[in-house]
């Protein structure tokens, strides 16, 4: 079910299993010395605070005086208390009626101060909240009209608006009215994230971060620019603060470019949860659709749950503040591209370009010779590489049939006496061939590619790709196929190989992401 507001977030390390103790307010430490004292006698040492780029704890009770951040104290489960400063921060993916069905939002690309500077940002409307508006659910509409009208887009302005040469930095009219109106709100999650404050060391900050899709009319149907102006001075003035540029992108390569930005929070793995039901809790708290799981050709949470105790992938939490979170499940794989010492193969490598189910249905597959690691076998070397390129070469080409070959609906596949090759018309093509060997293997390189799973919906997945040379002999000169045999012995699949160049293989997928924009 998607997440509601009822849903308790779970709390990370190393608050897992504690409760909260205490909420502090002025009336506890109703000046900066109580406020001291409070944090000394509950453990935490402020004498560095203050020092260098940290802040004191007169900054500290500031934020508290002015609602923008809480103090809490925490009872850990082995009986120690943590104090805990706590703020709430609103992550706002804004877009219109119209493009809201289709998943399209704005993207703030880069920033540019009243001075001129400029940044990149590549985030969505961040928005710091009050103590006051909690709790979130009673003040939803209210702190998102306040968010888009107010702060970052409280002036729309053409998407060719800059500070330049000849173009100073516009001026605050009191007069101008935002053309910009909330119409309609859809809470998506709320995590938590704890990290120990880079501004009061030692304390430990709690961030609620709640994600909300922001409906709004007014929007222009082109990229934009927004102006946000500081808040008036003494002179009664009020400056430019930035100029944000705005982009319509869809909402998958948003989330691309949010976790190039984001940084590691969490690793679930083996051992994590206790049953398939726990890791269902856990997995609640994110905008995925769970309800989906297990239905037509998508895999349960179950099945992710023996994923992860077979160590065959594990789950990591990305964050940023002005970003959301993004679940990852995260695998590795070993991608080979195989040559043969024939020279009449020379450049050539061999790449996978159908693939056949024992049902006889067929697909198209444009992929490289690759197979799952272990993480039990972590942290990988040579030996590790080597042994798992020869058990993929072993379990993918040791049964080797013409590219003619088709299942047959009228009886199940049976895989040959390894090392045989066969044809729908002759069983035994030839009774010399001495199966394929591997017989060097060389780094290549690795790389990480992120790509939405077609397993587990609205999970994306990290592939570490540790690609590697790997030269067999005993490969046809020619187009084959092969039967891909699972450790039990029965027929996993068909697939069609050819020898074909690096450019050419180039060619065919870029052709195949160009169809696939078009359709």
């Amino acid at each position: 079910p998607r997440p509601t507001f009822a849903s308790m977030p779970v709390l990370p390390e190393p608050l897992a299993d504690a409760e909260l103790a205490q909420t502090a307010t002025l009336k506890d430490v109703p000046n900066v010395e109580s406020l001291g004292q409070w944090l000394e006698e509950r453990g935490l040492d402020t004498k560095d605070w203050g020092k260098g780029d940290t802040k004191d704890v007169g900054k500290f009770w500031k934020e508290l005086m002015l609602n923008e951040a809480g103090l809490e104290v925490w009872k850990k489960k082995d009986g120690t208390l943590q104090p805990v400063r706590v703020t709430h921060v609103l992550r706002a993916k804004v877009t219109s009626p119209e493009r809201y069905e289709r998943g399209i939002f704005l993207f703030n690309t880069w920033q540019q101060y009243g001075d001129g500077r400029t940044r990149t940002r590549n985030g969505l409307l961040s928005e710091k909240l009050t103590i006051d508006e909690m709790p979130l659910e009673a003040n939803l509409h209210e702190v998102c009209r306040r968010a888009v009208t107010e702060e970052e887009m409280q002036r729309v302005v053409e998407s060719a608006m800059k500070i330049g040469p000849g173009r100073p930095a516009p001026e605050y009219d009191p007069a101008y009215q935002c053309p910009l109106e909330v119409v309609d709100e859809h809470f998506v999650d709320h995590i938590i994230e704890l990290e120990t404050s880079k501004s009061y060391p030692g304390l430990l900050t709690m961030y609620h971060l709640y994600t909300v899709d922001i409906i709004c009319t007014g929007l222009p149907i082109t990229d934009l620019n927004t102006l946000e102006f500081d808040h008036e001075d003494k002179e009664g003035k009020r400056k430019l603060k930035y100029i944000h540029a705005w982009v319509w992108m869809e909402w998958s390569q948003i989330q691309r470019f949010l976790f190039e930005g984001s940084k590691r929070m969490e690793t679930k793995c083996k051992g994590s949860f206790k049953d398939a039901e726990a890791l269902q809790t856990w997995l609640s708290q994110f905008s995925l659709e769970l309800d989906t799981w297990g239905q037509g050709t998508l895999k349960s949470v179950d099945a992710l749950w023996k994923e992860l105790e077979n160590e065959d992938s594990q789950l990591e939490l990305w964050g940023r503040h002005d970003g959301v979170p993004l679940l990852m499940r995260v695998a590795h794989v070993l991608q080979l591209r195989v040559t043969s010492p024939d020279p009449t193969l020379q450049g050539q490598v061999l790449f996978c370009t159908w693939t056949e189910l024992p049902n006889g249905k067929r697909r198209t597959a444009h992929t490289l010779p690759a197979s799952k690691l272990s993480l039990k076998d972590k942290p990988y070397d040579e030996d590790t590489f080597r042994a798992s390129a020869q058990a993929a070469i072993k379990e993918q080409f040791s049964n080797l049939v013409d590219i003619h070959y088709k299942f047959d609906s009228k009886r199940p596949a049976t895989p040959l006496a390894p090392n045989r090759f066969r044809s729908n018309s002759s069983q035994d093509l030839d009774d010399s061939d001495q199966g394929v060997e591997l017989q060097k293997i060389s780094f290549v390189e690795h790389r990480n590619d992120v790509e939405e799973s077609p397993s587990y919906r609205g999970l994306f997945t990290m592939y570490h790709l540790y690609c590697y040379h790997a030269e067999c002999k005993g490969l046809p000169s020619g187009d084959f196929a092969s039967m891909e045999v699972k450790s039990s012995g029965s027929v996993n699949s068909l697939k069609g190989w050819c020898w074909a160049s690096s450019q050419k293989i180039m060619d065919i997928m870029r052709h195949r992401s160009q169809t696939l924009e078009r359709s």
